[in-house]
């Protein structure tokens, strides 16, 4: 019966891919060019096998088709599958890679998957603008306790603010406590990298169900010591609490992106507070 089941679960892969292949064919042989491609800059960039660094990218705007696609129930539940979906589709190029170059669609997706979370919601505004309009219409619930109405907001893409990237895409870390090993080693120092599309599409299930375990899978996924001992989800969940808020404390001092918060005035009782956005609500 297992055996069965993951033939079809095969069978059903191979005509997604299939299906996803012949999408992005025929959006190929329809789109027609009008007047010269607008170049947008990516903030870090992608760097590719030969050290090379990509830091423009090209779109095009979305379709029907595209909406149809991130619909379908294996993306649309996971909000960072939508995303990557959608950037795998509508973006032409970054820098001289495009989708044919890298070798077809699945090797351009795995592309979009490795981008930094920064670069991508930078694509996905520039997305937003372009295919939809200026304006963000997204829904917020006053959190005074004696109001809590429902407030719609409106945004436009301009009023969001841009941190540009600070160059650094492995951050070192000192850990206030540490970790000690089954043989009384302490283990203390080691860097980051970044987060990318990927880590948001596996971490996506998880935070549903568990904020703290995304939050463990993430930091193992992202650390690495110095001395080359190995972090796994029970290294991470061990650690103190003061550790952990240290690493978050320094993933965000060094964050770089679109900034998601909003000011937000409550027009029945007056209340101001932030409200935040996020990737979904530019598409």
């Amino acid at each position: 019966m297992k055996a069965r089941i993951d033939k079809d679960r095969e069978s059903r892969d191979i005509e997604m891919e299939k299906e996803y292949s012949e999408s992005l064919s025929n959006i190929a042989e329809t789109a027609t060019d009008v007047g010269e491609e607008k170049v947008y800059s990516l903030l870090a960039g992608y760097t590719d096998n030969d050290g090379i660094t990509h830091d423009t990218f090209t779109l095009r705007e979305m379709t029907g088709a595209d909406e149809e696609y991130v619909n379908r129930s294996d993306i649309k539940s996971n909000g960072a599958k939508v995303s990557t979906a959608l950037l795998a589709r509508c973006v032409t190029s970054i820098g001289t890679l495009t989708r044919k170059s890298v070798g077809g669609p699945k090797e351009w997706e795995d592309i979009i998957k490795h981008l930094y979370v920064g670069d991508r919601d930078v694509m996905l505004l520039e997305l937003r603008r372009l295919s939809i309009g200026e304006e963000i219409e997204v829904t917020h619930t006053c959190p005074n306790p004696d109001c809590k109405a429902k407030l719609n907001t409106v945004v436009n893409v301009d009023e969001l603010e841009i941190t540009e990237f600070n160059g650094i895409k492995e951050i070192p870390f000192e850990l206030p406590k540490g970790f000690v090993d089954k043989k009384g080693n302490l283990h203390k120092t080691g860097v980051m990298r970044r987060p990318n599309g990927l880590d948001g599409e596996l971490l996506t299930p998880i935070a549903k169900n568990n904020m703290a375990k995304a939050e463990t899978a993430l930091l193992t996924r992202l650390c690495k010591f110095d001395d080359g001992v190995h972090i796994d989800d029970s290294v991470m969940a061990n650690l103190s609490v003061k550790d952990r808020n240290y690493l978050q404390k320094q993933l965000n001092d060094n964050f770089f992106g679109v900034n998601m918060s909003v000011d937000v005035m409550c027009d029945r009782c007056g209340e101001s507070f932030k409200g935040n956005l996020n990737q979904t609500n530019f598409i």
